[in-house]
């Protein structure tokens, strides 16, 4: 792959970087963040560097760097797998950063190249995953300029905090469908909860996946516990409802939040789901308005919850949207097969080698 005159690429492992280079590195994923998300606070150093360094055993990965002339870090690619999800294990999740003065130079090409690169030799179904957004317009550029197709469009829906209607998510937080409890584990599923939580996590392959190239897969207590680990090593804290069938004692339904202390105004939402036997008790609401009621209570400081839902997740859509959440900007995940990314990357000759 041809490298723009003027840039060097060249792999990198973050876990044996010094301070310095860690800073720089994060330095950069805080311009992105900041551009994509102005009116946020800055993320803090050290909470980027604890994430970009945070690795689980089940994961492979391979990071480039890019710099300009001067030796200043102007770009940074990603590519990985998790290599415990054998129903996917074509899949390789790329991300692709660079600042905006160095953009429409090559430079992303060169950074994409390389990640692709270190792929070949794992097998010639792989697919290369991405998201883009609309606040970064640049990205969906690139990612047609690649010859990728966009496999499922999002909408990225944000609740304020100080506009939901608290005497409606009280309501909602006491449905208590008759036949079900809930159970609640932070950081940690403790071994009580492992089977029902499993059971509820795989009803995500109900989700919509557009056209995407991407199995149903199984979540298995291996992954949960990389899960968790890598979640410790970054950070995080993460709370999670499981919602109990009392006569079977299996899982009906979960909901997650996970979120940076070190950056309280903004709660994730993750997964929500509830499995096909257990639909029409309200329970996604139910859990829901739970776990609102509880960031309310216990996180005074949170401003917005955030949540991605593809278009075309009609239920999903219709309880956030009864929540409060309401659209605050579009994401779109792309798909490259390794053949299509040779020939646009110029890398046919190279995968003969």
């Amino acid at each position: 792959m041809k490298t723009p005159h003027g840039y060097r690429i060249e792999e990198i492992d973050l876990t044996d970087r010094a301070r310095p280079e860690l800073e720089e590195a994060a330095r950069l994923l805080q311009a992105q963040n900041h551009e994509r998300v102005p009116e946020d606070p800055l993320t803090p150093i050290d909470a980027l560097i604890q994430r970009i360094t945070a690795v689980t055993p089940g994961q492979w990965r391979a990071i480039f760097s890019a710099r300009d002339a001067s030796g200043t870090l102007v770009g940074s690619s990603f590519v990985g797998w998790n290599k415990n999800e054998p129903e996917n294990a074509h899949a390789r999740w790329t991300e692709v950063n660079v600042l905006p003065e160095h953009r429409r130079k090559g430079v992303g090409r060169a950074l994409m190249g390389a990640a692709v690169e270190a792929c070949i030799g794992q097998g010639d179904n792989l697919v290369f995953f991405g998201q883009t957004n609309d606040r970064q317009p640049s990205g969906a550029a690139f990612a047609k300029a690649l010859a990728a197709s966009a496999g499922l469009e999002m909408k990225l829906n944000q609740l304020a905090i100080a506009d939901v209607d608290r005497a409606k998510v009280a309501e909602w937080a006491k449905l208590d469908p008759s036949g079900y409890r809930l159970e609640r584990a932070d950081n940690v599923v403790p071994q009580k909860l492992i089977t029902p939580f499993l059971d509820s996590a795989n009803s995500m392959n109900d989700m919509p996946k557009g056209d995407l190239k991407f199995a149903d897969q199984k979540f298995t207590e291996e992954q949960l516990h990389e899960r968790e680990s890598w979640l410790k090593q970054a950070g995080m804290e993460w709370w999670l409802i499981v919602a109990i069938h009392e006569e079977t004692g299996e899982g009906a339904g979960f909901t997650e939040v996970n979120y940076d202390p070190r950056m309280g105004t903004v709660i994730q939402q993750s997964g929500t789901g509830v499995t096909a036997k257990h639909r029409g008790h309200r329970l996604g609401l139910w859990m829901k308005a739970a776990m609102l009621e509880r960031i309310m209570r216990e996180r005074p400081e949170a401003k917005f919850i955030r949540t991605g839902n593809a278009n075309v997740n009609k239920n999903m859509l219709e309880i956030n949207t009864l929540l409060g959440f309401r659209h605050a900007w579009s994401n779109t995940l792309w798909q490259l097969p390794l053949a299509e990314a040779r020939t646009s990357l110029g890398l046919r000759e190279a995968a003969k080698a």
